[in-house]
């Protein structure tokens, strides 16, 4: 088979594993959810008073980021699994690959974060999530979330092919992306944090791709956030595929 068939059905499978896993399918489209009523309800007054628009713009948007970023902690412990149960190995002894196990674990769960995206932006919309630029506009606020999901995706795959245990993969994702979440734009404006920070604010990918994300839905600058989200995600290509491949060997 090729690599592009050889991906696909891996990708399949592993999208099967994740319909067939009631927590999992639950954890991933409840979660989000809960978070952007959450933060509408603690904070959607005070932000929107203070940035002088409606939070419901930014926030979607920061949520729909931010399930993706967290979504790789799943990808990694799900690899760290595969790694030490043995299927690896089996598609090791078979003719497949290297670059088709990564590539169909990194292709089924950018469907995954496709589809939670697709329903968070949905519920978002009950709540007066528009998008006013167009249909050409809207999926290109999807394709940012893909370039954004790309980077977290292959960065879980190295750190399950690094960790020792779960709990060290867990621990590698989960305190970068909270720490990426609340030092970005996404909940609150840039001006309102403090100004040594702003600078680290404004280069997080987090910020970039949701200030991409809300030009493309409610109006605003475009061209370089999708262009620094764009070379987010070059940089994790031409660093951590190479990488990871080098650890599957």
């Amino acid at each position: 088979m090729s690599v592009i068939t050889e991906t696909g059905v891996l990708a399949g499978r592993n999208l099967r594993r994740f319909a067939k896993s009631t927590q999992l399918v639950a954890d991933s489209f409840m979660f989000p959810l809960i978070l952007l009523f959450l933060m509408l309800l603690v904070f959607g007054e005070l932000v929107g008073d203070a940035s002088g628009g409606r939070y419901i713009d930014r926030l979607a948007p920061a949520i729909v980021l931010f399930s993706a970023a967290y979504g790789a902690v799943g990808t990694g412990l799900g690899f760290h699994t595969d790694l030490r149960t043995g299927i690896v190995d089996r598609f090791r002894a078979m003719n497949i690959s290297r670059l088709s196990v990564l590539a169909g674990r990194i292709a089924g769960d950018l469907v995954r974060v496709l589809l939670v995206a697709a329903i968070t932006t949905a519920v978002a919309h009950t709540v007066g999530f528009r998008f006013r630029q167009g249909p050409l506009a809207a999926l290109g606020f999807f394709a940012v979330v893909v370039l954004f999901a790309w980077i977290f995706l292959w960065l879980a795959v190295v750190v399950a092919m690094s960790a020792k245990s779960e709990q060290a993969v867990s621990g590698a994702l989960s305190s970068p992306i909270t720490l990426l979440l609340f030092l970005s734009s996404g909940f609150v404006p840039v001006d309102q944090f403090l100004g040594w920070l702003r600078p680290v604010v404004r280069a997080n990918p987090l910020s970039l791709a949701c200030d991409a994300m809300v030009g493309l839905s409610s109006g605003g600058e475009v061209a370089q956030p999708v262009l620094f989200t764009a070379a987010w995600a070059v940089a994790a290509t031409v660093i951590l595929v190479p990488l990871a491949v080098r650890l599957y060997k």
